[in-house]
């Protein structure tokens, strides 16, 4: 009650105070990660194509990523709240820094996979660390306005990433886009050295881990959750790694590859404009199993339907989808798990997520190799689609109305 009166009582916000605040920097700083680590992502197969490197391969070294730090998003939040999330953060952004490097300098298929490990583990320790330290950014109506900017930097980045690292890959190689990236890493530090100090907590962790997941996985909206971030993480990753390399196979320039995919971005923002409004008319349970369904069907169109104007809209399509679930499934976690235990919910939560980055690749690069990109797309399509209709059969519950 305190803390309503206080809000209550606050002069008004604006989003120009949030920009000349201090947590602006933050929000910068998520600008440069996400612009940086999607300017190098979706370029990795086709750097690994120039390598010499085969379908299979390539699915393998790009599961390299999120299989390096798969488990880690539980024990990676204790770490913020025991050491301190600048420290983190600093050490995350000066892996990029390293990285970036090694990405302008590496000339073989080993070393980029070695890499792409590197990433997998930097990345999550800044990701972690940004959400942490954006959500300690004031209270109130200023850190209502403040999440707004970062999540609008979140999404600029993943939008407009893409074209940036096409551009610099058709005009100067790969070499260009790791440097990018180490820019990016190396700005990103001096911003976070400048933005507010957070206290890091001291409160342990409650109860056992098993236990917690145990028994939030008896929860029917927290097992949709997590079997939507599942086909969600998996459809994204195809649109990061194998959808590109078919379009680059199709005949596509590059450019234009990194125009669909930054059209993808601007796609998956724009549908979370009215979600508000549709959540409140149909439900939780029906946007989240709707979204799945539009991620899916035009993803798995792709390889049948040619042209840029048709690609285009399948892209769009899918990323209506993609856009919708991380919104959505984030407060369902919230709405349905305790207070006590939200930081293993948001930990389970990222882990599905690994789990779809890691089988993605190596499942769908196999595929490409045996059955070529149809027959590859049409049984991911069909694998998606099953793990969908089981989401179908799980039960909400009124709360999630």
């Amino acid at each position: 009650m305190r803390r309503q009166l206080d809000d209550q009582a606050e002069t008004p916000v604006s989003y120009l105070d949030v920009l000349r605040s201090r947590w602006a920097l933050v929000s910068a700083a998520t600008l440069l990660y996400w612009t940086g680590a999607h300017a190098l992502r979706p370029l990795l197969p086709l750097r690994l194509d120039d390598l010499g490197a085969n379908e299979a391969l390539i699915g393998v070294v790009l599961a390299l990523f999120p299989l390096s730090a798969l488990g880690l998003a539980i024990p990676g939040g204790r770490l913020v709240d025991r050491i301190g999330v600048r420290r983190v953060l600093l050490g995350g952004f000066g892996g990029m820094v390293l990285l970036g490097l090694g990405f302008a300098r590496a000339s073989t298929t080993a070393m980029v996979a070695f890499l792409t490990a590197g990433i997998g583990l930097s990345e999550l320790a800044t990701w972690i660390s940004l959400q942490a330290m954006a959500s300690a950014g004031g209270r109130g109506r200023f850190l209502t306005k403040q999440l707004a900017v970062f999540s609008l930097a979140w999404g600029g980045g993943l939008a407009f990433g893409p074209v940036v690292g096409a551009a610099l890959y058709d005009r100067h190689g790969f070499g260009a886009v790791g440097v990018f990236y180490l820019a990016c890493g190396a700005i990103s530090i001096v911003l976070i050295g400048l933005a507010p100090r957070v206290t890091a907590s001291s409160r342990g962790t409650p109860g056992s881990i098993r236990s917690g997941v145990q028994t939030m996985w008896a929860s029917g909206p927290v097992r949709a959750t997590l079997l939507s971030s599942f086909v969600a993480l998996f459809v994204g990753g195809v649109k990061g790694s194998f959808f590109p390399l078919y379009l680059e196979r199709a005949g596509l320039s590059i450019p234009r590859i990194g125009l669909i995919l930054s059209i993808m971005g601007v796609a998956s923002l724009v549908i979370r404009m009215p979600l508000p409004w549709l959540l409140r008319r149909l439900g939780a349970r029906a946007v989240l199993l709707v979204s799945m369904w539009l991620a899916i069907v035009p993803m798995t169109l792709v390889p049948f339907i040619h042209g840029f104007w048709a690609w285009a809209t399948l892209a769009v399509l899918s990323s209506l989808g993609l856009g919708v679930n991380p919104p959505v499934t984030v407060e369902l976690m919230a709405r349905h798990t305790d207070r006590a235990e939200r930081g293993l919910a948001m930990g389970l939560r990222l882990t599905a997520n690994r789990i779809g980055q890691v089988i993605q690749p190596m499942l769908f690069g196999g595929m490409v190799a045996v059955t070529g990109f149809a027959g590859a797309f049409a049984a991911g399509g069909l694998l998606l689609a099953g793990i969908t209709a089981w989401t179908h059969q799980v039960r909400f519950g009124r709360s999630a109305a």
